[in-house]
């Protein structure tokens, strides 16, 4: 059966694609965002307990870089398992990566929400942003591939099982005795 193509490429093609601009992506996103998140000022942390909202989205903004550092690096071992899912043709590693893909980029998408604030220039917010979202939109189309070879090993994996406890394996029923002995008799039959 020859593989079906979208954009020029196979699905496992793309999967393999998948991983690599993952690694690529999240390699430029922590040295991109180094300088911008890793120097918060958390010395003015507002002690009001009443807002438990406020502290929470202080926590988080003071936090920002850590957290992403630790999402970041949990990324690129995911992705490196979505690579050697490939190779072993696991499809729970490409659906543990399709999982985590929209959970980091969730993240993401509200750490940068509670993080851009109107003390930064307007360029750099703007490529802040436009970064987010060609990043989510690229993750997006990557996943197309990475669904459709995860569901061709999914059947590959259904049929061979299939197959495999369907197929009798014949032991030398009485039939095919009774028709060997049958050619032999007619054998002898004619040789005298």
């Amino acid at each position: 059966m020859k593989p079906k193509h979208w954009c020029g490429m196979t699905a496992k093609t793309g999967t393999v694609l998948s991983g690599i601009f993952s690694i690529i992506a999240i390699y430029l996103y922590i040295t991109f965002e180094q300088k911008h998140m890793s120097h918060r000022n958390c010395t003015e942390i507002n002690d009001n307990p009443n807002n438990v909202n406020i502290q929470i989205k202080e926590f988080i903004i003071c936090w920002s870089w850590n957290i992403i550092l630790f999402l970041s690096c949990i990324t690129i071992i995911v992705s490196c398992l979505l690579i050697y899912s490939i190779y072993a043709q696991k499809f729970r590693g490409l659906i543990a990566y399709i999982i985590w893909i929209i959970f980091f980029e969730a993240v993401n998408t509200s750490i940068h929400i509670l993080t851009s604030d109107n003390k930064t220039i307007i360029e750099v917010r703007i490529t802040h942003w436009f970064s987010l979202v060609a990043r989510i939109l690229m993750h997006c189309f990557w996943i197309f591939f990475v669904t459709m070879y995860a569901h061709i090993i999914y059947k590959r994996k259904n049929q061979g099982n299939i197959i495999s406890h369907s197929r009798r394996i014949s032991t030398g029923s009485g039939e095919f005795l009774r028709r060997k002995s049958k050619i032999t008799r007619l054998t002898r039959h004619y040789k005298e």
